[in-house]
């Protein structure tokens, strides 16, 4: 599977040079590239090109959700035969744990899910583990963590007609991978047994798939309607993946549930013996709480918040994001990059002040901190636009506070441990594309090189534009508009 882009119209004005001079720069290691154009120039078909050229899987980064959409309609326009997607929050409302101290208020989380977004994410992720020719197009949500990569690949289901299966066993990995026993109705997430027959509605798409046995062999696989419960085809295979994007290892729940209940106890006497006796019971009775309920149900609201030992993260590690998903060779692309980078600069440093105060009155443990966005220095380190070592050093500076706040951990162990990760993970390969029409500093000072794009495909320039000098002279101005009104008549109700 490769990248087939499918237009009516050919390149013209200045894309050719822009898409010439920026594919040769990318082949040439110029891996992190400035588009400076002009408004009507044809930016978003510049970018379908050099997708086309360089043959990679490809995330376009967006400020806004609404921009995120068009993009993401115009590039399966371009390409129909590639995966292309939409990957944004899936919070129709969303109202975060947090705590007002001069309040004296403690908000709880509220959320509404759109699912269909959920679908949109993941069917991203299950695309990006499965083909090459796949384009995300994304808001800064690409920041927040997700379940470990390679836990979402491994915990997939596949199935194949003439195999033999257990459906005691089929249920038990339905379950495990976040997919519930339909009740009135089957819905996506669900899953229906009859007899010899299993319909599994997708995670990924509105797709309900009926497996057809014959004692433990599988004879058929159909695509069926989800509403009139038509066949529409069949196949040979199939694969179900998983329910939910956190999607976390449960086998070493006792060790987790451990871990949490020690920096409970190290947190718990230091607020003690700071005389915060309030925070202290707090905090201790919120944690034993929370270890009861997953320990009994497997969940707990705000479990979230513990994410570092579900993930097995190192304390300050970064955590798993959408970018852990790309191969080392991808294309990165920021969209508005003058818009965007301030955003990924900005979305940490929200987070920190909310868990802050949390933290500090009692109702989450200090390692809440490493349920957070990606810090824009880390994202510097994985896409090469800073060194790592740069890069962990960079943040180490600003965010000391994250480092040294760990009672339980060494904070130079923890700084090195980051900086491990932080290499580990670092996309040797990627290429970035920066795309403006009014570069800020960061991109002149970080590209390699910058294309201009000014000419429009139809040829058409912007008007001329007489910029005066300020003075009290007026006599050039009313005589301007005379003439305009002159020229123009209809304008001159704006006038009166």
């Amino acid at each position: 599977m490769h990248f087939e882009l499918q237009s009516s119209f050919s390149p013209a004005g200045d894309q050719p040079n822009a898409i010439h001079d920026l594919t040769l720069g990318f082949q040439k290691w110029k891996n992190r590239q400035t588009l400076l154009w002009a408004t009507g120039t044809g930016k978003t078909f510049t970018m379908a090109h050099i997708i086309q050229n360089l043959q990679k899987p490809t995330l376009i980064l967006s400020h806004n959700k609404t921009l995120a959409a068009q993009l993401a309609t115009e590039f399966k326009h371009f390409f129909p035969k590639s995966a292309v997607h939409y990957f944004v929050s899936y919070f129709d409302y969303y109202q975060p744990e947090s705590y007002l101290a001069d309040r004296d208020m403690y908000i709880e989380k509220e959320a509404t899910i759109n699912q269909e977004i959920q679908m949109y994410r993941l069917g991203a992720l299950a695309s990006l583990l499965s083909r090459p020719d796949t384009i995300i197009v994304s808001s800064v949500s690409a920041l927040y963590g997700l379940g470990q990569k390679e836990f979402f690949a491994e915990n997939t289901l596949k199935f194949y007609v003439g195999q033999e299966y257990n459906f005691k066993e089929i249920k038990q990995q339905l379950i495990k991978i976040q997919y519930q026993p339909v009740q009135s109705k089957i819905e996506q997430w669900m899953f229906e047994m009859r007899g010899e027959m299993i319909d599994i509605y997708s995670s990924i798409e509105k797709k309900l798939y009926r497996l057809m046995f014959d004692e433990d062999t599988l004879e058929h696989i159909q695509v069926i309607h989800p509403i009139t419960f038509q066949q529409q085809w069949q196949l040979d295979s199939v694969t179900i993946w998983p329910g939910t994007q956190y999607l976390q290892d449960m086998n070493d729940t006792e060790k987790i549930l451990n871990q949490m209940s020690i920096e409970m106890e190290i947190h718990h006497k230091k607020l003690t013996t700071e005389g915060r006796i309030l925070e202290a019971e707090r905090i201790k009775k919120r944690v034993e709480y929370d270890i009861r309920m997953i320990r009994e149900t497997w969940f707990t609201n705000g479990i979230e918040n513990y994410s570092l030992y579900f993930d097995q993260r190192h304390p300050g590690q970064a955590p798993n994001t959408l970018f852990d998903y790309f191969p080392d060779d991808f294309l990165c692309i920021l969209d508005e990059s003058h818009m965007t980078i301030p955003q990924l600069q900005a979305m940490p440093k929200a987070d920190r002040s909310r868990k802050d105060s949390l933290i500090t009155h009692g109702f989450r443990l200090p390692s809440a901190m490493d349920h957070r966005p990606l810090n824009f220095y880390e994202l510097e380190g994985l896409l090469w636009w800073r060194k790592p070592q740069d890069a962990s050093e960079m943040m180490n500076q600003a965010w000391l506070w994250y480092f040294d706040d760990r009672l339980w951990v060494d904070s130079a162990a923890m700084q090195q441990a980051h900086l491990t990760d932080l290499i580990s993970r670092k996309k040797w390969s990627a290429k970035t594309l920066f795309t403006s029409a009014t570069p800020a500093k960061y991109e002149y000072e970080n590209s390699e090189q910058i294309i201009e794009q000014i000419i429009r495909p139809t040829g058409l320039l912007d008007p001329i534009t007489y910029v005066y000098p300020k003075s009290w002279d007026y006599t050039s101005l009313v005589a301007s508009v005379d003439t305009l009104i002159k020229n123009k008549p209809h304008v001159k109700k704006m006038f009166e």
